[in-house]
């Protein structure tokens, strides 16, 4: 079909699990994919899945917790494509557990890599579109970011925060023909 002929999509976290199945789906509607993640031989097999199934993609090796190896991600990006027309922020951990029994450490890092990372992703994807004239930005959220239950605290509070994030560049982004949503998959 290439619905999406020539348009050039980044998909963090893409190694595999959702993010995968998200590049793989881009690659067969002709977009042109950049695969990353922190596992770059992971993502240089999701990457050779897309050129076998006659896509173009690249792979790149981030880490969003680093806001540094973010703008290298989406300079390189636009350096090699000369866009940016969607970004996928699917990288994710699930960490945690019950409030009183959770380390700092866990929830240090649940909110480094699921929000921090996105905001890292937003902020340096939101200013290359608004450049550019426009794009689609997709947070992966969770069921755990609209609801909340005993065991998800530090999971559902880092999903939280994305859909408050989501809500407020989407409101940022209309008068710059800046699409972005959120997809709440369940567990």
């Amino acid at each position: 079909m290439h619905r999406l002929k020539n348009k050039v999509v980044i998909v963090t976290g893409s190694s595999s699990g959702i993010g995968k199945a998200i590049a793989l789906r881009f690659g067969t509607e002709g977009a042109k994919v950049v695969v990353t993640a922190r596992r770059m031989a992971l993502c240089e097999q999701t990457v050779a899945q897309i050129v076998k199934a006659g896509g173009e993609a690249s792979a790149m090796q981030t880490d969003v917790t680093d806001e540094l190896q973010v703008d290298r991600l989406i300079e390189e990006t636009v350096a090699r494509y000369g866009r940016l027309d969607v970004l996928v922020n699917n990288a994710g951990v699930v960490a945690g557990g019950r409030l009183a029994e959770t380390t700092t450490a866990s929830f240090d890092e649940v909110m480094n890599v699921n929000l921090r990372g996105t905001f890292f992703c937003c902020r340096a994807g939101f200013r290359q579109m608004k450049k550019q004239g426009g794009g689609t930005i997709i947070n992966m959220s969770s069921v755990a970011g609209v609801q909340a239950w005993a065991g998800t605290g530090t999971y559902s509070a880092s999903k939280h925060g994305i859909m408050a994030l989501t809500k407020s560049l989407a409101d940022e982004g209309r008068s710059h023909h800046i699409k972005v949503s959120a997809i709440c998959p369940a567990s």
